[in-house]
């Protein structure tokens, strides 16, 4: 669990980045190199009811993808539903 202090930091650290900049990152990032990006989308998504999950893409590599917690739909090329960022 990330604690109330770090999550405010990591808010602040992109608070001008975009959900699909996040997304981008953590699609680029080597293993286990995107842990603050990861923290950040999570949040924002969590605030719509909405998560993200590796998937495999046509290209056969994995991918941030974007679901519904209710339902476990995937939100099809979504990018976490805009361009916004965490003031949005």
């Amino acid at each position: 669990m990330v604690s109330d202090g770090l999550l405010r930091e990591i808010a602040a650290q992109f608070a001008t980045v975009t959900d699909k900049e996040l997304i981008r990152r953590i699609n680029r990032a080597p293993d286990f190199g995107y842990d603050d990006e990861a923290i950040e989308l999570s949040r924002r998504l969590h605030e719509r009811g909405r998560d993200w999950r590796w998937a495999r893409n046509s290209h056969g590599h994995d991918v941030v993808e974007i679901f519904d917690m209710a339902t476990g739909k995937a939100i099809p090329d979504d990018s976490s539903g805009s361009e916004r960022s965490s003031d949005s």
